[in-house]
């Protein structure tokens, strides 16, 4: 039985349909429509209109392209998809698709050929990044620690007053989350990379682990800073999270900070080829109940670690391997990131009603992890006089 891998979508920033396996498997080939990419007997095919075509076949990672146009009007007459022609023409019997395949076509093509649906991760190849990937990974990385440098370096200007922090530059205003995350998001995209809603989340807002942050900043809380760019030129993103304070904070914010900086480092440490991702998980989920940070995962509000350790990153900022509450086997050339938290949507005796994540992303290697990240973690690090 002849068969065809089949995949409909767009590769451009942005664009409806966006398919990062297409953009892997067609290497780095950008396109705004949606087109169609077939694999028959091991040849890759790209199937475009006439306004696509002849760039494709100078720029796509494609051992043929096929002009649309001339099946076009052939399909219609025989009210079928110009996909569907084509494959028939190719004597395909059986059609492999991804999950996220567009439910239209998908029936249609089930009225012709046998269809199987491949779960994610469609290319497992993807989760296991060469060295050009590393090296996209590493520039979106140096431009998030460059960013955020010129975040703190504007944090260190501003003043406080009467609890809150002002922006010294603004005409003694009160500094908004939303202050930082322009400083940071402008840094980005003058190097090339694009933020969307960097989360800058000050105080309790950080109890929602993805609040964008909206609030005044406050001295001696924690600010939870997470960032994660994408390159313009490329799609690759990279993947940090910092908790920072301006002015000394008190000792429960102190003690939660440290609670979670060890379980971080100690789950790095875990880091390697072959492991299973279950295990590191669950033991930073175990030592933070067991350092009385409890977790409440069956009532509202959820509370304490509520999510899983961290996940792949690449073309997309959530890929596979995931590392949490199920196995998962890491492998040598995976990136991940490793961002435990705390979250306290109320507090508790010792426990401040706030949010607290470290995240750094790495290379894992045959016997441990090569950390991509630089920006310092200490505590006596993040806290900005």
């Amino acid at each position: 039985m002849k068969e065809a891998v089949f995949i409909y979508g767009s590769t451009d920033l942005g664009m409806p349909e966006f398919s990062a396996d297409l953009l892997w498997r067609a290497g780095g080939y950008k396109v705004p429509d949606q087109v169609y990419f077939f694999e028959i007997e091991d040849k890759k095919i790209l199937f475009l209109s006439s306004l696509e075509i002849e760039r494709a076949a100078k720029e796509a990672n494609a051992d043929e392209v096929v002009h649309l146009d001339l099946y076009f009007e052939r399909a219609k007459k025989e009210n079928i998809s110009p996909a569907v022609l084509f494959l028939k023409e190719r004597g395909v019997a059986k059609v492999i698709v991804p999950e996220y395949l567009r439910f239209r076509l998908g029936v249609e093509l089930s009225k012709h050929f046998e269809v199987a649906i491949r779960n994610s991760p469609f290319y497992e190849r993807r989760a296991l990044k060469n060295e050009w990937e590393i090296s996209e990974i590493e520039k979106a990385q140096t431009a998030v620690e460059l960013a955020l440098g010129i975040g703190t370096d504007w944090l260190k200007k501003c003043r406080v007053r009467e609890g809150f922090i002002f922006d010294c530059e603004g005409e003694g205003r009160k500094a908004y989350a939303g202050d930082l995350r322009k400083i940071i998001d402008m840094a980005l995209f003058s190097d090339g990379f694009l933020g969307v809603d960097t989360i800058v989340s000050p105080g309790i807002e950080a109890a929602d682990p993805h609040a964008v942050g909206l609030g005044p900043l406050k001295a001696g809380e924690p600010i939870v800073v997470d960032i994660f760019p994408r390159s313009i030129k490329t799609l690759y993103f990279s993947d940090q999270t910092r908790t920072i304070f301006k002015g000394e904070p008190e000792d429960d914010y102190k003690k939660m900070y440290n609670v979670v900086l060890f379980a971080q480092e100690e789950a790095i440490l875990m880091l390697k080829d072959g492991v299973d991702g279950k295990l590191i998980h669950d033991f930073v989920a175990d030592f933070f109940e067991k350092s009385g940070y409890s977790r409440n995962l069956k009532s509202r509000p959820v509370s304490g670690f509520i999510h899983g350790l961290g996940h792949g990153v690449g073309i997309d900022i959530h890929e596979p391997p995931r590392i949490n509450s199920y196995s998962e086997i890491l492998k040598k050339g995976n990136i991940v990131t490793i961002e435990p938290g705390l979250y306290y949507p109320v507090s508790k005796e010792g426990i401040p009603a706030c949010g607290i994540r470290i995240e750094d992303i790495l290379l894992i290697e045959e016997s441990g992890a090569k950390n991509l990240t630089k920006f310092p973690k200490k505590l006596e690090d993040v806290i900005i006089s």
